[in-house]
């Protein structure tokens, strides 16, 4: 073993006999990584040790430590696998699998900008690696090219760092560089310190894509404060618009991932592998797209249809964990047939309907989904609007819609309202049943989470709709962490002034305005987030009323 720096000595001391460690491989904002030989198992691979800033409290170590073994959990041919997470002596660390090659970051600043035969299957296997982890509640918050590692001997690009961006929100102000670097490929809703779906991370891929096809960045500036205010206020650039030779249909699809409304992606990451499919199958042969589904995709419509099914009590699914063995491939080359997949659920107890979505919903299948078929009127809804009330700093403390149609809605339908609304809010939310009552309210907990809540009362026949949420936490939050967050800068603007002037008045006002923008930053994404989220409630209303009108109208008069 080479001579190692101080700082890590101690720890390749106690990891002696187990992990012997070789040499550096790299360091940024969230660590310094290792090289390191696996003695009990022959094999190469890599520790990552979180620096002092991040590692510095016991609170900021634990939740270090239970979202690394969360990730731990996760086993995908794209997602480097956490082997261990530890803590000796203070020091807080995790070992990895070792890749072979260079990262995204390094391959762009090496080669420029990618061919499209390049760049779509790297873009699509961090898809379908997302897809993976956002389906066991893993959002990973930090996708860039840094993430990104290309194995040199597979060609396949593998994610890494699951979890570290969710540390760093928990980390003191001193680790604010961290954040500016990584302020490019921030999604809108991550920026206003939003409850977060795996939709934001799709918005940071399609950050990625558009950087490895363009070779720049949609969105950038000296100030970390333009690029942050872009991000939520700002249309970004086409992909055509800066790379024109990108094939057109690939560069909607890059497009698409940068709607500023979550609800405008794609809502997996396998929806967006699919369209990355299709895309390439419209200019050249479709040498992505299989004919059958894999062991993997049917489990992921098997699951999908009985979370479906379970969404309401009305409907109840028998818990689903993996495909029967009767159906898994027996090959390689083997893949099942979406009829069969089917004609097993239906076998279970669930319904083809509820398979048919989960089909539709993963882009496994097209128009498979039930609801089209069904009765639509263009009728107007009678709906009445309460505007939004006890505005704070031009942004209000509550948000309420409703609706209120002629007729009573079946409970039997329940569970396509409560897919409107996880879909549209991005949230598998609480839901209850009370008589004919249906409740639904968001799941997030932090003071950063979305306090929404839909109700649907059919009572004397009419169904009522309300859907509300609360503002205040957001408000507080967004404010005190953007102002707070920058406070240091406030300070030293303070410290260079006085020193240049050795004026107390000068300095002050110095940092007064450095200060003063940020609130006006603040105000200006607060009230950004706020026309956002309006206008996403009042369009969920409206696709409550029409489902309601059309669950009455397909079941004729009563």
């Amino acid at each position: 073993m080479t001579s190692l720096p101080s700082e890590i000595a101690p720890l390749a001391e106690s990891l002696a006999g187990q992990y012997d460690i070789e040499r550096e491989l790299g360091r940024g904002g969230m660590g310094v990584v290792y090289l390191a030989h696996d003695v009990k198992l022959d094999r190469e691979v890599a520790i990552k040790v979180l620096p002092p800033l991040l590692a510095g409290t016991a609170e900021v170590r634990e939740r270090f430590l239970r979202e690394a073994r969360t990730a731990a959990r996760l086993s995908h041919p794209n997602i480097v696998a956490i082997h261990r997470a530890d803590e000796i002596d203070s020091q807080v660390f995790f070992v990895m699998g070792y890749i072979a090659g260079e990262s995204l970051a390094e391959r762009l600043r090496r080669a420029g900008p990618l061919d499209p035969r390049d760049a779509v299957p790297i873009i699509r296997d961090v898809a379908l690696a997302l897809a993976y982890a956002h389906d066991r509640g893993i959002v990973h918050r930090d996708i860039k090219p840094e993430n990104i590692l290309l194995d040199a001997s597979t060609g396949r690009a593998m994610v890494t760092d699951f979890g570290i961006a969710r540390v760093a929100e928990a980390a003191p102000l001193t680790m604010s560089g961290q954040v500016l670097g990584s302020v490019h490929y921030m999604s809108p809703e991550q920026v206003s310190g939003d409850t977060l779906d795996g939709r934001s991370d799709l918005y940071s891929l399609g950050v990625v894509g558009f950087q490895t096809l363009s070779g720049r960045l949609p969105f950038d500036s000296e100030s970390a404060s333009a690029v942050i205010v872009a991000h939520v206020t700002k249309a970004a650039p086409t992909l055509l618009s800066v790379a024109p030779r990108a094939p057109e249909p690939l560069a909607r699809v890059i497009d698409a991932c940068l709607a500023k409304n979550p609800g405008a992606r794609y809502a997996t990451g396998t929806v967006l592998a699919r369209a990355l499919d299709e895309a390439w199958d419209k200019g050249r042969s479709g040498i992505f797209t299989p004919p059958l589904l894999s062991e993997t995709q049917a489990n992921a419509v098997w699951g999908r249809a009985a979370d479906l099914q379970a969404a309401t009590s009305s409907h109840p699914a028998p818990p689903v964990s993996a495909l029967p063995p009767a159906l898994a491939p027996v090959g390689a080359t083997s893949g099942i047939a979406l009829d069969r997949v089917r004609e097993s659920a239906i076998e279970a107890g669930i319904s083809r309907e509820h398979v048919d979505r989960a089909a539709e919903e993963l882009g496994l299948a097209r128009g498979a989904g039930a609801r089209a078929a069904r009765a639509r009127t263009d009728a107007p809804v009678p709906v009445r609007h309460r505007p939004v009330l006890t505005p704070l700093f031009a942004a209000p403390f509550k948000l309420y819609e409703e609706a209120d149609v002629e007729g009573e809605m079946s409970p039997d339908d329940y569970d396509i309202m409560v897919d409107i609304i996880r879909r549209t809010l991005g949230d598998d939310g609480n839901v209850g049943t009370f008589g004919k009552t249906l409740t639904w309210t968001s799941r997030a907990q932090s003071k950063k989470g979305r306090n929404v809540f839909v109700t649907l009362l059919p009572r004397g026949a009419r169904t009522k709709i309300r859907v509300e949420e609360r503002l205040g936490a957001l408000a507080g939050g967004l404010y005190g962490g953007i102002v707070g967050g920058t406070s240091s800068l406030g300070v030293l603007a303070f410290v260079r002034v006085m020193s240049a002037t050795h004026s107390v008045i000068a300095s002050a006002a110095a940092a007064a305005g450095v200060l003063l923008s940020t609130f006006t930053l603040s105000r200006t994404i607060l009230g950004s987030v706020k026309s956002g989220r309006a206008k996403q409630l009042t369009g969920l209303r409206d696709e409550l009323a029409a489902e309601v009108r059309a669950s009455i109208a397909s079941r004729g008069p009563q």
